[in-house]
């Protein structure tokens, strides 16, 4: 597919690709774009984009689909395996399996940061980032965190298959995320 096709719907074509490598300012800009008005939320600010975006980047096993239209960004979903010494689940408010937080070496896939420009959303382009990125894990499973506040992703994530396990605050100062698990292959 050319990116610089236009699909049915006048909009370009979206070209999905499988990367360990990313911008981290072009893919920051685009975060900023899909969450501007929550961009005054200390989940936006502490840390910042560009910190959270590199972190991700940097961890052992990093990998990410990125989407283009027209040669541009407009979406990403990106993440690592977790280790055993993860802090992914502290705190974690559920009344699952206690088994459920201990991590050994290939169980969890983390996904970090999902992003899609909402003109792309319509076009689902979050589906093949998904899909993509989690057909080509080795892990058993793969987890997630969605803001409570986040309704459309969160009803989504249903129907696409992932268990609500819990509740937890990320960072100190963060609204509340509903924590997802599915499990691996795709």
């Amino acid at each position: 597919m050319n990116v610089d096709d236009n699909g049915p719907n006048g909009s370009p074509e979206v070209r999905v690709v499988l990367t360990e490598q990313v911008d981290i300012a072009e893919l920051a800009a685009v975060y900023r774009q899909v969450h501007a008005r929550d961009l005054h939320l200390i989940d936006h600010t502490e840390p910042s984009v560009e910190q959270r975006l590199e972190w991700t980047a940097q961890a052992p096993g990093f990998a990410a689909t990125v989407a283009y239209a027209a040669g541009r960004a407009v979406g990403t979903v990106m993440g690592c395996p977790l280790p055993p010494e993860t802090l992914w689940w502290r705190e974690l408010h559920s009344d699952t399996d206690p088994e459920l937080v201990r991590e050994w070496p290939g169980r969890t896939f983390a996904v970090c940061e999902a992003f899609v420009l909402p003109r792309f959303q319509r076009q689902q382009a979050g589906v093949p980032l998904f899909s993509q990125l989690l057909a080509s894990r080795t892990e058993e499973r793969a987890s997630l965190a969605v803001a409570d506040s986040n309704s459309r992703v969160l009803r989504s994530m249903r129907v696409l298959g992932w268990q609500h396990v819990g509740n937890l605050v990320p960072f100190p100062g963060w609204r509340e995320h509903a924590m997802f698990v599915r499990p691996l292959p795709w």
